[in-house]
């Protein structure tokens, strides 16, 4: 699997999804026209069904409408929703309702209260829904419970607390999803999450990708404090089974956090730390002889350091793609690293000034 398309971040690099859903927010800014063009049964076809049988639209069966629908974003979907009582019935259809974002700042559906969307877990979501982003503001003790009890297949989850500035009470939280497989927690600078995830710990050891998302800007010089506002050393303890970890533009995650998940997670095959500034390298070689299955590593913009990366054993490693912008390596790193990749099938090595014709 090409795990380097999982993290490109170029429009936004703040943003989740990258990462991370893999498209699973569907179709946007598709037109009805567009949806039938698209649609196994030729938009063509049904012009001439239409006009032998002077039918209109109406006339569609309910299947080939949903077909149609399925290639809308959620917010066209409700649109569609007030035209007829028909089109409500298939609008609210549960099968377009399997990935969904609210977040409205990345296209997702505003959301305006908890009540709202507990009625729309229970009515809309229920057993189909299989991908959802939350905002802030929506991520309570209730929310999650609910989406623990009426969301049976829920297998991938985003949790966006990079605006807090302070979280809910999470005292009472009894319950959530215990069938993830895939987890982003966009984190906030301020706020410590680690009351949080104490109480999600024991319904987590299920993960095999994990997110989480800083809030990296590039800076000349670091002019606040940093806070280590989640306990990475505790977090993989509770997630063995990961193959797929990725640190984005964290400010505190260093090589003892790579360390840490490397002497737990025997099945990782993904790691990226691209944007990680303190990571140098210093734990590379234990990591590759722990982890025998690793084949993608990104550290883009990471502050390497030559003389480490030279002491790994690149020729017992499973690496087939690699990430080294703007790393600053020596060109005697390089050539001796590169040279002793055997199933290199990608590189990135952009602005790199050891980089040279040898």
């Amino acid at each position: 699997m090409d795990y380097s398309s999982l993290f490109d971040y170029s429009v936004d690099p703040s943003s989740l999804v990258a990462a991370a859903a893999g498209g699973a927010l569907g179709w946007n800014a598709v037109t009805i026209q567009e949806g039938m063009r698209k649609s196994l049964v030729h938009f063509d076809d049904i012009s001439k069904f239409l006009a032998a049988n002077r039918a209109t639209i109406e006339k569609l069966p309910d299947k080939v409408l949903l077909h149609i629908f399925s290639y809308l974003s959620h917010k066209e979907i409700c649109q569609m929703a007030r035209v007829c009582k028909k089109w409500r019935m298939i609008a609210y259809d549960t099968r377009l309702w399997k990935c969904v974002s609210l977040r409205p700042e990345v296209s997702g559906l505003h959301v305006g209260s908890l009540e709202s969307l507990l009625a729309l877990i229970s009515i809309r979501f229920g057993p189909s829904l299989r991908y959802i982003e939350l905002p802030i503001e929506l991520i309570t003790h209730t929310v999650l419970h609910e989406l623990a009890n009426k969301c049976p297949n829920l297998t991938h989850l985003l949790l966006d607390f990079s605006t807090a500035m302070q979280l809910h009470d999470f005292s009472e939280l009894q319950a959530f999803p215990t069938k993830l497989r895939y987890l982003c927690i966009c984190l906030s600078e301020v706020i410590f999450m680690e009351g949080f995830m104490r109480k999600i710990y024991n319904f987590i050891n299920g993960l095999e990708i994990l997110h989480l998302i800083g809030t990296y800007e590039k800076v000349e010089e670091e002019e606040e404090e940093i806070y280590e506002v989640i306990n990475v050393h505790k977090l993989k303890g509770a997630t063995p089974n990961l193959r797929v970890i990725n640190l984005y533009g964290i400010n505190f995650i260093d090589d003892s956090h790579i360390d840490a998940f490397s002497s737990n997670c025997i099945q990782l095959e993904c790691l990226a730390v691209n944007y990680c500034s303190k990571v140098t390298g210093s734990t590379m070689k234990t990591l590759f002889h722990r982890s025998k299955r690793l084949k993608t590593l990104l550290m883009n913009q990471t502050n390497l350091q030559s003389e480490y990366l030279m002491q790994v054993d690149w020729e017992k490693s499973s690496i087939q793609e690699l990430d080294i912008t703007a790393t600053d390596l020596s060109s005697e790193c390089l050539i001796e690293m590169l040279t002793r990749i055997p199933n290199l099938r990608f590189l990135s090595a952009g602005q790199l000034n050891g980089f040279n014709d040898s």
